[in-house]
């Protein structure tokens, strides 16, 4: 049995080999090509990812059909749980930067291992939560940077720029 490649993520550093023999089991490994789409925002969920490998950018379409980047996701991230989790639709988009190798576990998959009562369901739901709140501290620290911008006055600006001139 060749080693998954699952063992060379952080996160997966500490499962045991039968456990990610039983990912690599049930998941499949897909490449998706630059500036290609994995996740479109507001469809049905469909699967959860992990990133072997590349970059994925998350974009965010704004009302009036203006699109954001919210962020660059990097090996081993954990995307597409949370519209599995609670049955709605995507809240952003997902778009490969570099080729990006990823693992797809699709919904039926992710329900049965996440209401397992085993190790590996148990490990496994703990991942998504782990990544669910590295999310979260991210998208609070972010608004709290825009909240601060939202404060400053045309002095404070001024008085970040040498000379102290905004013209």
């Amino acid at each position: 049995m060749s080693p998954s490649p699952l063992r060379n993520l952080p996160d997966f550093a500490e499962f045991p080999d039968h456990d990610l023999a039983l990912l690599d089991g049930i998941c499949r490994t897909l490449v998706f090509p630059p500036e290609s789409t994995i996740i479109e925002q507001a469809e049905r969920a469909r699967a959860a990812y992990v990133l072997y490998s590349g970059e994925v950018e998350v974009i965010r379409r704004l009302p009036g059909g203006n699109r954001t980047s919210l962020g660059l996701l990097s090996r081993g991230a954990i995307f597409g749980g949370i519209a599995l989790l609670d049955g709605g639709t995507r809240a952003v988009s997902c778009r490969a930067v570099t080729e990006a190798r990823v693992l797809e576990i699709t919904a039926e998959d992710f329900q049965r291992l996440t209401e397992a009562s085993t190790p590996l369901g148990a490990r496994f739901l703990m991942l998504v939560c782990r990544q669910l709140v590295r999310d979260l501290r991210a998208t609070n620290h972010r608004i709290a940077e825009l909240a601060g911008l939202a404060t400053l006055t045309a002095e404070d600006v001024a008085a970040s720029i040498p000379g102290g001139s905004l013209i």
